[in-house]
């Protein structure tokens, strides 16, 4: 099975937004993020209830705590994203077009390995060499390594059923191969 597809920033930018997305560092960062953003919340909030006489629960602010708490989330997802935005375009920035990830490629499949070919070079890797096949909405990812692929978008196949069929044989082969 061989395809030919052209590559876009746009591809590029969902290969990427899907990793940082997936990403299981980028999600535990984040919990511990939030987590630490809720406990110094929580600990302002019940600055208010340590007096002279003590410690009284009824003194502390939960109202500040739910509100600041939900303010600064919202603030800090908006940022975050807009930031990730910036660093990943800035990444695709620096790819020029037909020098490897922009621009035209060539996959062949056959039950022994996967073959990508662009202006600039070639790479071979057997089935037993590929970490996961995988798919979204819009692409086909035949990763090589933990974190990089062969992207190929579905909307250089000639209809839906014939991406489906790529995507199955790639499985196939991936799975025979592991086996």
């Amino acid at each position: 099975m061989d395809i030919e597809y052209e590559v876009t920033r746009d591809d590029l930018f969902a290969f990427q937004w899907r990793a940082v997305k997936r990403s299981a560092p980028v999600k535990r960062s984040k919990r511990k993020a939030y987590a630490i953003l809720f406990i110094a919340l929580l600990l302002v909030s019940i600055l208010p209830s340590i007096g002279p006489d003590g410690f009284d629960i009824m003194r502390a602010n939960f109202a500040f705590l739910a509100i600041s708490f939900s303010i600064v989330a919202v603030l800090t997802w908006f940022f975050d994203r807009r930031l990730t935005i910036r660093a990943i375009n800035e990444l695709i920035d620096k790819e020029k077009p037909g020098k490897g990830l922009l621009g035209k490629h060539k996959i062949i499949m056959n039950e022994k390995e996967v073959t990508e070919s662009t202006d600039v070079g070639q790479s071979r890797t057997s089935w037993i060499g590929v970490d996961r096949v995988e798919q979204s909405d819009e692409h086909i990812f035949i990763y090589t390594t933990p974190h990089a692929a062969h992207l190929i978008p579905k909307r250089s196949f000639a209809s839906g059923s014939a991406a489906e069929s790529f995507w199955e044989a790639a499985k196939l082969y991936k799975h025979a191969a592991s086996v």
